[in-house]
């Protein structure tokens, strides 16, 4: 028999940031299940409501009797760095410093059957993992070439204006946190711990743990934007421009 997952009594929390994702629920959600069969084990699904104005929270909900979900959130759409910083806030608040917290897309695009291959890279001393494009054995479905190239250059440059031992993918949102490692960053940073308001976020809050000394890791990333229901919602050359501006920024001024 297959062991279940969580593989122990450490709580695995999953945070996931949500802005009219109601048409990806009832596809995302039996992933969990299989992941987790049984809601004595030990984790929460928590989805954070970026001002929802479809049926994303009631389809959510009509989850509980069969998974350990609860939503937090606004009614206002506030943009990604307000939901990072809300669901990291949220794990570090009432999670152990021995549990685990998975970031991950609500899009359908990234799957949970990676969570137990992250957990796994954790334990070999790890504080983050990152579920990468740029590994061996990574596959990215769905995804235009120019999209693809643009984001590899991207990376090469980020790793040259901010070293990060061990990562590749600056941007990706798929990872697992120690919440120890994020409770200790909150009582350094408080609330200054993610600033940015949209996709920079992923960036701030890695160089920021890395500045805390965090050992990091990677592990081949399966992309599945070919099952993304709906049209982006991001801007992504105008995004990718303004974090390239702000990497600049930080590399002369430092991160505040």
């Amino acid at each position: 028999m297959t062991q279940p997952f969580p593989p122990d009594e450490r709580c695995i929390w999953i945070g996931l940031p949500a802005y009219n994702e109601a048409a990806t629920i009832p596809a995302l959600f039996p992933r969990f299940l299989e992941l987790f069969p049984s809601k004595s084990l030990p984790y929460r699904i928590v989805l954070y409501n970026d001002g929802c104005t479809d049926d994303t929270v009631a389809a959510v909900m009509a989850w509980q009797q069969r998974l350990n979900v609860e939503v937090i959130g606004l009614e206002r759409n506030m943009g990604l760095g307000q939901g990072l910083r809300s669901l990291v806030a949220h794990a570090a608040q009432h999670g152990k410093p021995e549990d685990v917290l998975f970031i991950m897309d609500c899009d359908d695009t990234h799957h949970p059957r990676q969570i137990p291959q992250m957990f796994a890279a954790l334990e070999t001393g790890h504080d983050i993992v990152i579920a990468s494009r740029y590994r061996a054995g990574a596959t990215i479905a769905g995804v235009a070439l120019h999209r693809r190239i643009l984001s590899l250059g991207a990376a090469v440059l980020f790793k040259v204006l901010h070293p990060c031992r061990g990562v590749l993918d600056y941007t990706c949102g798929y990872r697992g946190y120690r919440v120890g490692l994020l409770q200790k960053a909150l009582n350094r940073y408080s609330s200054h711990l993610v600033r940015e308001p949209g996709f920079a976020c992923m960036v701030e809050l890695l160089l920021k743990l890395n500045r805390a000394g965090a050992r990091m890791c990677e592990v081949p990333l399966a992309l599945r934007y070919d099952l993304k229901q709906s049209a982006s919602k991001m801007d992504v050359g105008g995004n990718t421009l303004r974090l390239l501006r702000k990497l600049v920024s930080w590399r002369i001024h430092g991160l505040e």
